[in-house]
């Protein structure tokens, strides 16, 4: 048993050092000594190795736990956007296309399914459909439904003023555009599109479709009776453009319309097609004049076309289905980068000669984001049926719905319909550290 201990004691210590041998043979004649030993060996190459890594140069790091971790800078807005469409399936992508009439003051079970089941991005708010009776009525059915939106709603309207007031039963009388061109001043434009967003946003709205910027060249044009600032094309945009950024002020969407130019249309569109056969140089003199003039100072939320006929633009197709004026002249040659809306598609000019799902593929090939149109529940599921039979059977492209919803959903977080908490939880990001 001793010449064990002392092999131990000679193959941690130097032999020549008989001394210190012995003295350590002496202490691990003990088995609680030995353990003692080694414990104490043990914190000498633990002090050990703590005294080099003090050494070390700063640059060196050897805890993790005492790394800075670099913070991820938050998503651009385009990167939300793009991250939310692609986690969209495609029945979602197309419900954010459609903007639906109903015909209630209350919350009910066709709209819970329009706005949970086919994912509509919006609905219309009509007086003659009973959307809006009373000031409580109307905010606690506009709260209702955005409860229920995965994506919060467009709840858009036609807040003009004079004949056209879908809000008259709670807000009252409003002094029509004509009322309000006659005067020449812009502050006073600015203060009715101020004053409407105020109106609007107290009780829960979010889109209006104003203001009109036709040139009025025919003064006994049937559908826009006392609806336009007057007949110059300067006047037009000067008022148009304070109204405009009356209702952006307030935090409202704002839509030009009746794109490319009703002013001098001899029928009411709600009837019949009117037939305009005026030329490209006569359109950019007079009726384009504030469409290229606001777009190109860049406060253009949203564009409305109408439904007209001129064969100087394309022989056969309303304007509001023709690849030459949506596409071509509207979003490529003024450079539009906002949304483009159709005028509803159930007025005459269209439903005469197409049904609701012809024309909703149509406008959409031609190049419209949004589409107006579907009156209930069976009308748009029947439109959202349409349109993705036209994408899988090819007649629609993917990449095209896509850029159209992109323009949707950006729209919605420019204008705080979606909050960017929401924003975050929709593209992903929500829990990754970005929010």
């Amino acid at each position: 048993m001793m010449n064990d201990k002392r092999k131990i004691g000679r193959d941690v210590f130097p032999t020549h050092d008989k001394k210190r041998a012995s003295s350590y043979t002496v202490a691990f004649s003990h088995p609680s000594r030995l353990i003692a030993f080694f414990c104490g060996l043990l914190f000498i190459v633990t002090s050990c190795s703590s005294t080099t890594t003090s050494a070390i140069p700063p640059t060196v790091t050897r805890s993790t736990a005492a790394t800075a971790v670099p913070t991820q800078p938050p998503p651009s807005d385009d990167v939300l956007v793009a991250r939310m469409v692609h986690n969209l399936t495609l029945d979602q992508k197309l419900g954010q296309m459609v903007i639906s009439e109903f015909y209630t003051g209350t919350f009910n079970n066709d709209l819970q399914q329009m706005i949970q089941g086919d994912n509509i991005s919006g609905v219309l708010i009509e007086n003659k459909n009973g959307n809006a009776q009373t000031r409580d009525q109307l905010i606690a059915l506009n709260k209702a439904m955005q409860s229920k939106a995965h994506i919060p709603l467009f709840i858009s309207t036609d807040y003009e003023g004079g004949i056209v007031n879908e809000l008259r039963l709670i807000t009252g009388e409003r002094p029509s555009e004509a009322a309000i061109g006659v005067t020449n001043d812009p502050q006073k434009a600015y203060a009715a599109g101020h004053s409407a967003a105020s109106d609007l946003t107290g009780l829960g709205l979010n889109v209006n479709f104003m203001p009109i910027v036709d040139v009025l060249t025919n003064p006994k044009n049937p559908g826009l009776p006392q609806r336009t600032f007057g007949a110059d094309p300067t006047l037009v945009t000067n008022m148009g453009r304070a109204y405009l950024k009356g209702l952006t002020d307030g935090g409202i969407v704002g839509c030009l319309k009746h794109f490319p130019g009703l002013g001098s249309a001899n029928l009411d569109p709600h009837l019949a097609l009117p037939t305009v056969n005026r030329s490209l140089a006569t359109l950019n003199a007079v009726d384009l004049v504030p469409y290229r003039t606001m777009i190109n100072e860049g406060i253009v939320p949203m564009v409305m076309v109408t439904h007209i006929l001129n064969p100087q633009l394309d022989l056969n197709l309303p304007t509001s289905l023709s690849p030459n004026v949506v596409t071509r002249l509207l979003r490529d040659t003024l450079n539009f980068k906002g949304v483009i809306i159709s005028d509803t598609l159930w007025m005459g000019g269209i439903s005469n000669t197409y049904t609701l799902s012809q024309a909703a593929v149509m406008a959409v090939k031609a190049g419209t984001d949004l589409l107006l149109g579907p009156r209930g529940l069976a009308e748009t599921q029947t439109m959202l049926f349409g349109l993705r039979q036209a994408v899988q059977n090819g007649q629609i492209a993917m990449s095209q719905i896509d850029a159209s919803v992109m323009r949707i959903i950006a729209l919605k977080l420019k204008y705080k319909i979606i909050p960017h908490d929401l924003a975050l939880q929709l593209a992903g990001f929500m829990g990754s550290g970005n929010e």
